[in-house]
């Protein structure tokens, strides 16, 4: 049957077992049952912004083999300007048993290798060169995939039910260019608001849904990269690229200097 027990805390009464054990058990039992079918993933927050040759995490949780993990406060993690291709990262660690507490641990750092899904779940990636200053912030959609000195955030798994699903904001900045201008496809308008209206990830299969559709597609799947390509190619077609030429070499960005 369903239920709901709230033990009561009263002056001048035995605390017993079970009354803290609802205390432990309840909040556990509410995120198994609401993500029970979500993939691997950054499930809210995360996000990031650089301050002073640091990389800060902002407070958030990654969802990862149905375990939530939370981050309650800033981490900084320092970064440096090697040109090369390197992975901001967390990297989770097999259950360990604590006093009186079983503990699930992660750590937060970069490196130049791609990370290994068995055990690690990439939160961005950038390529800095020296001389120049990490970006947090873009110009426009297309901005969002510029090969030097900002980070990119398109390969972040976010949780989502059955497979993992993209950076919500890349689907915001999306919806927000493509309504400026007239709406030509029936697709459009509904996944629009739906990418306006996000507060988490949105599921996987409904961006699918929509690209197979509106790129006329057949049961096609896409990676993180695929669908921010396929949205790009929805904005050039609708008049989003303004005054951008294809760039087949992004790295041509002047940089920001220090």
């Amino acid at each position: 049957m369903f239920k709901n027990i709230y033990p009561l805390f009263e002056r001048k009464r035995l605390l017993k077992k079970e009354m803290l054990e609802i205390l432990r058990d309840y909040p556990r039992d509410i995120f198994q049952i609401l993500y029970q079918d979500y993939s691997n993933g950054i499930l809210a927050g995360c996000e990031l912004e650089t301050t002073d040759g640091s990389l800060v995490v902002h407070p958030g949780i990654i969802y990862y083999n149905e375990i939530p993990y939370i981050l309650d406060d800033d981490w900084k993690v320092s970064y440096e300007a090697t040109g090369k291709q390197s992975y901001l990262k967390v990297r989770f660690s097999d259950k360990t048993a604590g006093i009186g507490q079983d503990e699930y641990l992660s750590q937060i750092y970069w490196d130049d290798r791609i990370p290994d899904d068995s055990h690690e779940i990439e939160l961005a990636r950038f390529k800095l060169q020296s001389g120049a200053r990490l970006r947090d912030s873009y110009t426009d959609f297309f901005d969002l995939d510029t090969e030097f000195d900002t980070i990119n955030r398109i390969y972040s798994p976010y949780a989502s039910v059955g497979k993992h699903s993209i950076y919500p904001q890349i689907l915001k900045k999306f919806a927000e260019v493509l309504m400026q201008h007239p709406i030509q496809n029936q697709w459009d308008y509904p996944f629009c608001l739906d990418c306006m209206k996000l507060q988490t990830a949105m599921p996987y299969d409904e961006i699918r849904t929509y690209l197979n559709m509106r790129l006329n597609q057949t049961a096609k799947e896409y990676r993180n990269k695929e669908i921010y390509d396929g949205l790009s190619c929805i904005l050039s077609e609708a008049g989003g690229k303004k005054d951008r030429e294809h760039r087949s070499d992004k790295g041509d960005r002047k940089l920001l200097l220090l």
